[in-house]
């Protein structure tokens, strides 16, 4: 067991399990993989994992929760990676963003697989209701694109089916670790959902200097709207924060929200 009580050394953690798992094999594909990864630094959905079992759990930080922490991430890698390819396919004219597009998908299909092999690596009492979580997770990420198929993912679409599911998945895999309170499962599932919303709709607006967010080029949008969209998402996590029960630590998810929010203050005039 780790406390990890910083967001340094969970985010150095989570690198390290991913560097292991995706390795640096030489092959176009994989390259591709590992740098869908790599081009969100912040560990967001990890930290989220973790924070959320802290959260719940009145014990460190266990192995499990790290390995249940990159399998998200890798996850995340192929949204990154989906996503581009959708957009790529609808767009007529060459950009920044063209690559093979049956390299890009095997990539995404490696970092889909793979985030079931990290988590399998690990064990746990909890292991199973975590795992229900992670394939019901990237269930309804494939649901989402393939319901997108025949068209551009504009930016709301992008924030609410693809961040929003990936935010739930977060929370729930946290929560469902620690093997008790599954009552909360819901409000976990909105909370991460609208964290997950707000963080990343404020990065598209650079409003925070953690630029986790790469460009895609897809996402046009009007500024106001989007700080309305983040605002309103920020508050209802908030909400959902202060409501939960009181033997309920809500702390470790305070200070997440602490260190990528209150960093920079541009958001704070529209909440």
């Amino acid at each position: 067991m780790t406390t990890l009580s910083t967001i340094d050394e969970r985010r150095n953690t989570i690198d390290e399990r991913l560097e292991v798992a995706l390795g640096s094999v030489d092959d176009e594909s994989v390259g591709l993989a590992n740098s869908a990864v790599d081009s969100c630094p912040d560990r967001w959905y990890g930290q989220l994992v973790a924070l959320s079992y802290a959260t719940i759990a009145d014990q460190p930080i266990t192995d499990v929760v790290l390995s249940a922490s990159a399998a998200t991430e890798l996850l995340h890698g192929y949204c990154q990676l989906r996503s581009e390819l959708f957009n790529q396919l609808h767009v007529s004219q060459r950009n920044s963003l063209t690559r093979d597009p049956v390299k890009t998908l095997l990539a995404g299909d490696y970092l889909n697989s793979s985030a079931y092999t990290v988590f399998l690596q690990a064990d746990n009492q909890q292991f199973e209701k975590a795992l229900e979580a992670i394939i019901g997770t990237s269930k309804s990420l494939i649901d989402s694109f393939n319901t997108t198929r025949t068209q551009p993912i504009d930016t709301y679409t992008f924030l609410d089916e693809i961040v929003g599911t990936l935010g739930e998945g977060a929370t729930t895999v946290g929560a469902k670790l620690t093997g008790d309170n599954t009552a909360l499962a819901d409000e976990f599932a909105n909370l991460g959902r609208a964290l997950s919303s707000a963080h990343y709709a404020f990065n598209i607006l650079e409003l925070n200097d953690h630029k986790s967010v790469p460009a895609i080029e897809y996402l046009r949008y009007d500024e106001s709207e989007l700080c309305q969209y983040g605002a309103r998402h920020f508050r209802g996590a908030i909400h959902t924060l202060n409501e939960l029960p009181d033997f309920v630590d809500i702390e470790p998810l305070l200070d997440l929200t602490d260190a990528y929010f209150e960093q920079n203050m541009g958001y704070k005039e529209w909440i």
